[in-house]
């Protein structure tokens, strides 16, 4: 670790900064309610379902996450540069000092582990913490492993007061290390009826899901409108947090069951062509697996999968990406992603070769440095029933080369291509 990190992770003064930012503000957080998810994957729907359960039960709710920060009635996105999840203290008061003057009376903060690591939410009260999941994943190598990674994130347990409701995943293997060590009221939920919250899947399509959810003693039905079985786990999480406000099940229903839309989670390109494109914000092991089997059910003719190899990765987690996209799809485009550095070639040159160690035929896989041009390929490429998951960036507005960072839009870009082929 350099001296430069070692100062960043210093933790007396990172807190003195925090306190200062909560100072300057006038304590903003003190007035309400907040609710801080956290975890490898799922974490941004979370929060979603969390704000769509409350708003639609008369409980304003702000949001800050990956996805932007809903002040109350305005969403402010991101700048270049900005931590694009949890921001730093004086941002971060700034936020919640707009939602106090707009009347919110709930936060739903999304709480990653560097968030956690260099005290971004120091000095914040939560009422509920959720733990989505913990997993393998490119964060590992600045935390400095895995145990590193874990114990950044326990931290927001450890901080709950027994008043607290903590949330957590029965099927995790940290789920003991948290639940013990946590003075909140712990709600466990799974796919097993050993958790306090597990669902039965009814029906499972390309636009839905339908199940059974139960909890404790009692259940209820209900379709919910996003398509993808982690997208239950992700709803059996939000289910956990509502439980503090003390909602009926027919309350939590309505509010799940009016979320349509994730930006940048599974969502549909549509622009009239005959193929479909999906772009996701997957950019680990356990979450190209979830969205292979959200593909799965979706039976096309032919799989394609445009990702790239950012700068911070370990190589072997782009390994695990590359062996499980050359796997499933029938085409691998590997292009760039935040490379951070002038230069993308080197990380697409560590799948090259990956490829060719393991003797991977040669028709499954390009190369196209260019993130456009490797969006581009992938739609002149497609046909009638074909399938296209552009991968790894989500909603994400910036691209970061180190030196400079550019707008880019996946979603945006897309549409951008399709147009210029008459879509």
């Amino acid at each position: 670790m350099g001296f430069l990190e070692k100062i960043k992770r210093n933790s007396f003064l990172r807190k003195s900064i925090a306190f200062l930012a909560h100072l300057v503000f006038g304590f903003p957080a003190r007035s309400l309610i907040i609710i801080g998810v956290t975890g490898t994957t799922g974490k941004t729907t979370t929060c979603f379902m969390i704000k769509s359960i409350l708003e639609n039960n008369g409980i304003k709710t702000g949001l800050i996450s990956t996805a932007g920060f809903d002040v109350g009635p305005e969403t402010i996105y991101p700048k270049a540069q900005t931590p694009a999840t949890t921001p730093d203290p004086f941002m971060l008061c700034s936020l919640l000092r707009k939602m106090k003057k707009n009347g919110v009376k709930a936060v739903v903060i999304e709480t990653s582990s560097f968030g956690l690591m260099y005290e971004r939410v120091f000095g914040l009260k939560f009422s509920v913490a959720v733990l989505t999941n913990i997993s393998f994943n490119h964060h590992l190598a600045i935390h400095g492993g895995m145990e590193e990674y874990v114990f950044a994130k326990l931290k927001l347990f450890q901080g709950l007061d027994k008043k607290a409701i903590a949330v957590l995943p029965k099927d995790s293997e940290y789920f003991d290390l948290f639940s013990k060590n946590t003075k909140a009221k712990v709600i466990s939920f799974g796919s097993e009826q050993s958790s306090d919250l597990w669902f039965e899947i009814k029906e499972s399509t390309k636009d839905k899901n339908r199940a059974i959810i139960h909890f404790k003693n009692d259940s209820f039905l209900i379709d919910l409108p996003l398509p993808g079985v982690f997208n239950l786990f992700n709803c059996l999480a939000a289910i956990g947090a509502g439980q503090f406000f003390s909602l009926s099940f027919e309350q939590i229903k309505k509010g799940l069951e009016s979320l349509t839309y994730i930006p940048g989670r599974l969502e549909e390109i549509k622009a009239n062509q005959p193929f479909t494109i999906i772009v996701d914000k997957a950019n680990t092991p356990a979450a190209f697996c979830g969205i292979i089997d959200f593909i799965k059910t979706l039976n096309p003719e032919k799989k394609i999968v445009v990702y790239g190899n950012f700068g911070e990765t370990p190589r072997e987690e782009r390994d695990q990406l590359a062996e499980i996209a050359t796997g499933f799809f029938d085409l691998t485009i590997i292009t760039e992603d935040d490379p951070q550095e002038l230069s993308p070639q080197p990380s697409i040159d560590d799948f090259l070769d990956f490829v060719k160690k393991k003797n991977v035929n040669k028709e499954k896989y390009l190369a196209i440095s260019n993130r456009k041009e490797a969006i581009r390929k992938a739609i002149n490429l497609s046909k009638k029933g074909d399938l296209i998951a552009i991968l790894g960036r989500g909603n994400e507005k910036f691209m970061d080369y180190g030196e400079k960072t550019i707008v880019f839009d996946d979603r945006e870009v897309t549409r951008e291509v399709l147009k210029e082929q008459g879509y």
